[in-house]
């Protein structure tokens, strides 16, 4: 699955890069949606079809937290680190690592504050997303199935959840979802918390 996921990023790349038309790349947003929500429906199928989403929610229970708050921990010590060999202070590589891999977010509010670091952040967002559909299955296998769902962020929700599924077993579905959900709706909250900080 990941030469698969890989050949597709780099066909990908190169048509956009040497023939595919204008006309086609403004409607691939709607497509990607369409696909997207394909993808996502197979996948509510499966976990129907296993019936154990529930009773998974409820044995694991406020557990679930602890994972988006073990990723954000992460992320930020992270950031701390990066901040050492980035151009930016530690203060705007929080803001940077706060975006959780959403680049259609924010790097938009991050805009309003500083150009440069608004490019940080959309480029560590993509490659967040990228090398977690990436690497997901060699972390599942080699690592562990809970491990692999803290790549992609935010991602683990939409994007990424065809790919954490095919890689794990169903149940940890249910912990990449919530994982992504919650990472999804802090990062309009921290990021400009981390912003207004530093103004």
């Amino acid at each position: 699955m990941t030469k698969g996921i890989i050949i597709s990023v780099i066909v990908g790349i190169l048509s956009g890069y040497l023939w595919v038309p204008d006309w086609f790349i403004a409607k691939t947003g709607d497509l990607l949606v369409v696909g997207l929500c394909i993808l996502l429906f197979f996948i509510g199928i499966d976990l129907g079809k296993e019936g154990t989403v529930i009773s998974n929610i409820k044995k694991v229970g406020i557990r679930l937290i602890v994972f988006p708050v073990a990723i954000i921990i992460g992320t930020f010590a992270g950031s701390l680190v990066a901040s050492i060999f980035l151009p930016i202070n530690w203060l705007d590589s929080l803001m940077v690592g706060s975006g959780f891999g959403w680049y259609t977010l924010a790097p938009v509010i991050l805009s309003q504050y500083s150009n440069e670091v608004a490019a940080i952040s959309f480029m560590h967002n993509v490659f967040r997303e990228l090398f977690g559909i990436i690497l997901i299955p060699i972390v599942a296998k080699k690592i562990g199935y809970v491990e692999c769902i803290s790549l992609p962020g935010a991602a683990a929700m939409d994007v990424c959840l065809p790919v954490v599924e095919a890689a794990t077993k169903g149940d940890i579905v249910v912990y990449s979802f919530v994982s992504g959900v919650v990472l999804s709706l802090l990062v309009p909250v921290l990021v400009p918390l981390f912003m207004n900080l530093a103004i």
